[in-house]
């Protein structure tokens, strides 16, 4: 039987990209303290970075939103890395499939090449716009699967 997860950081903070190096050492620190290995600390600041680059770069563009982004990480058998903003809804399904027809080498101003990157870093990408609005993305690590 599957124990609950137990939420170990919840951050909100302006979304631009020069939030993500503080967010990217304070989720160290919270790895740190979860005795999480090295490779998955590597993959799990990538994510953190890449998905609120992409929120700061495509759902935001050249504006912000006061309510900026949430960056959650809860952990017990896996460990959920949740970022959440309050653009327009995102289809992860169709960004993946367009990043499956462009050739990022010929487009490496906008290369599509983050999304589905974490798709093969991580064990799970999960998209949600909840009722209130905006999205959330999750991507799940489980352990001792490096």
């Amino acid at each position: 039987m599957s124990r609950a997860s137990i939420r170990f950081l919840e951050l909100r903070t302006e979304a631009v990209l020069g939030s993500i190096r503080v967010l990217n050492d304070l989720l160290e620190v919270a790895l740190a303290a979860l005795a999480v290995e090295p490779s998955l600390r590597h993959d799990l600041a990538l994510g953190l970075a890449e998905l609120v680059a992409n929120v700061c770069q495509h759902e935001y563009a050249a504006q912000t939103d006061p309510r900026g982004v949430t960056v959650t990480l809860d952990a017990r058998d896996d460990l959920r890395l949740t970022v959440g903003s309050h653009g327009p809804p995102f289809d992860l399904e169709a960004a993946l499939a367009r990043a499956r027809e462009r050739d990022p080498l010929e487009d490496l101003e906008g290369s599509g090449l983050g999304l589905p990157l974490l798709v093969g870093l991580f064990d799970e990408v999960r998209c949600e716009s909840p009722p209130e609005g905006g999205n959330r993305i999750t991507l799940v690590k489980r352990r001792g699967r490096g």
